[in-house]
């Protein structure tokens, strides 16, 4: 770091939430050269107050040893949200080097029911939150290479679904403008356990072109379409079949039986996982 860098240590530790606004307006390459110098402790904070998207895609920027090392310092739902967001490889890679017991966890809610919305669900599309103004977010989706659709979701703090913008009604809005104020509340995300064949058939579907999916505890997952659920009925079982020896099955009895061994590989610890409670993992 040099001294003409406005992001000091000091900024990052008495202003975190104006630093992540600073820090997810660079490109991710330099965002995450920076932050390897900067001690995990630190980062951490910051880190939890940016936009998901921008955050996932710094930390794909840092080693594994590093991104491990801020997961541990952050509340279980920020490392689920994050961890869905960064790249297929990366995640798997990931997987590998955190925690046992987290790890386990979030192999697990990664798994759904083919026969359920939940796995069908596109787990790369992000939700914003609704402090962002429109100016902000448009700036945040000209630096994406990927296309986010004709619709956002809009998440809070605890990251569960609150509304939806669409890309047109955000385009004509002044740029001061938060997404709080543009989002429609009205919206009803789809549950990742709701059976494909009640889903494709939901009135909601004459309002988005995809909706938002949640867990059980409200918490943003992913989004889906409706021409992917149909597709998805002509490949998934039946609403009652069970998951028997679909290849769901395979991939679910092989990452518990990879967790489970994780977990007998690591060695004695008091570590443990708050994960309904926002805490955080940590050594006593």
């Amino acid at each position: 770091m040099t001294n003409s860098n406005p992001l000091s240590l000091d900024f990052l530790i008495s202003k975190p939430e104006a630093a992540a606004q600073v820090l997810q307006s660079l490109e991710d390459q330099e965002a995450a050269m920076y932050l390897q110098e900067v001690p995990v402790r630190i980062v951490a904070p910051v880190l939890q107050e940016m936009q998901v998207w921008p955050a996932s895609r710094i930390l794909d920027q840092l080693s594994l040893e590093q991104n491990a090392a801020i997961f541990a310092q952050l509340p279980y739902q920020t490392v689920a949200a994050l961890l869905r967001l960064q790249q297929r490889e990366r995640r798997t890679e990931l997987l590998a080097v955190l925690p046992a017991k987290l790890a386990r966890s979030l192999s697990m809610s990664l798994i759904y029911q083919e026969n359920t919305v939940g796995a069908w669900m596109d787990m790369s599309t992000p939700g914003f939150f609704p402090e962002l103004t429109a100016a902000e977010c448009l700036a945040l989706l000209k630096k994406s290479a990927d296309s986010f659709g004709t619709s956002l979701v809009i998440i809070n703090q605890s990251h569960q679904v609150i509304g939806m913008v669409g890309l047109d009604k955000l385009l004509a809005s002044p740029d001061e403008k938060i997404l709080g104020q543009l989002m429609d509340a009205a919206q009803q995300p789809l549950a990742a356990e709701m059976s494909i064949q009640m889903a494709v058939n939901l009135s909601d579907w004459h309002c988005y072109p995809l909706l938002p999916v949640r867990n059980s505890s409200g918490v943003y997952l992913g989004t889906v379409t409706r021409s992917v659920l149909r597709t998805a009925l002509k490949k998934a079982p039946s609403a009652d079949a069970s998951l028997g020896d679909s290849l769901l099955s395979h991939l679910a009895r092989a990452m518990i039986v990879t967790a489970t061994g994780m977990v007998q590989m690591a060695p004695d610890s008091h570590a443990s996982w708050l994960s309904d409670t926002g805490g955080s993992y940590h050594d006593d």
